[in-house]
C-alpha cells in the first residue's frame, strides 16, 4: 500500500536525507532521527501501517531508509548490513540478538531488548536477528548509511547457522515464531 499523501513519513524522509548531506552526516542523521522518533512516540500511534513489515522510503548510494513495523511474536533470520545503521524505535520494542561470527557460522547471541523511544547504532560489522517480543506491532525507522538495496551482504540460515547470500524474499519468508530460530 502506498503512503497516504499526508503521511508524516514524507517529511521525516526529507529531513533525514537533508541531514545526511555534508559534514558530520552520522551525527546530524542521528539527531534528526531522534527528534522524529520522540515526536512519533508522543503521538502513540504507528506513523504507517500495512500488512508488510517493511516499507522502503528511500534508497540512494549514501542512504537507505525503511519504515519497519514488526509483527508480535516473530523473529527474522540473522543478517548483516555491512554499513552503519541507526534504528529509531518509536512504538513498542525490538529485541536484537547480536551474534558473534566464527568464520561463516554464527554463535550464541547476546540479547538486547530496546523499548521506545530509542535510537540504537549498529556498526557495519554487526550480525543480528530482530524480533518483536511484545504483544502489539512495533514501529521504527531503520536508517542505513549506504545503499542497502544494492550491497552484497549475508543472512544466516535458521536451520544451519551458515552464511548465505542475502535475499529479501527469503529473509521475509524466514520469519518464524520467537524461539524457533537458534537464539
Amino acid at each position: 500500500m502506498p503512503l497516504a499523501a499526508n503521511s508524516p513519513l514524507y517529511a521525516v524522509t526529507a529531513d533525514i536525507v537533508n541531514a545526511a548531506k555534508g559534514h558530520d552526516a552520522f551525527d546530524r542523521v542521528k539527531a534528526v532521527l531522534r527528534e522524529h522518533i520522540d515526536r512519533f512516540h508522543a503521538s502513540g500511534v504507528l506513523a504507517h501501517e500495512e500488512e508488510d513489515d517493511e516499507v522502503l522510503l528511500h534508497a540512494s548510494p549514501d542512504l537507505t531508509i525503511y519504515h519497519i513495523t514488526l509483527s508480535p511474536g516473530l523473529q527474522y533470520p540473522a543478517h548483516n548490513h555491512l554499513m552503519d545503521a541507526l534504528i529509531g524505535i518509536y512504538m513498542g520494542s525490538e529485541t536484537n540478538f547480536i551474534y558473534p561470527v566464527d568464520g561463516s557460522e554464527i554463535d550464541t547471541p547476546e540479547r538486547q531488548d530496546i523499548a521506545a523511544p530509542a535510537v540504537v547504532h549498529m556498526t557495519a560489522d554487526t550480525v543480528h536477528a530482530v524480533a518483536n517480543t511484545g504483544s502489539a506491532r512495533s514501529g521504527a525507522l531503520h536508517v542505513y548509511l549506504g545503499d542497502l538495496t544494492e550491497i552484497d551482504r549475508h543472512m544466516w540460515s535458521p536451520d544451519s547457522n551458515q552464511a548465505e547470500p542475502f535475499d529479501n524474499e527469503r529473509y521475509l519468508a524466514g520469519a518464524r515464531p520467537i524461539g524457533q530460530i537458534g537464539t
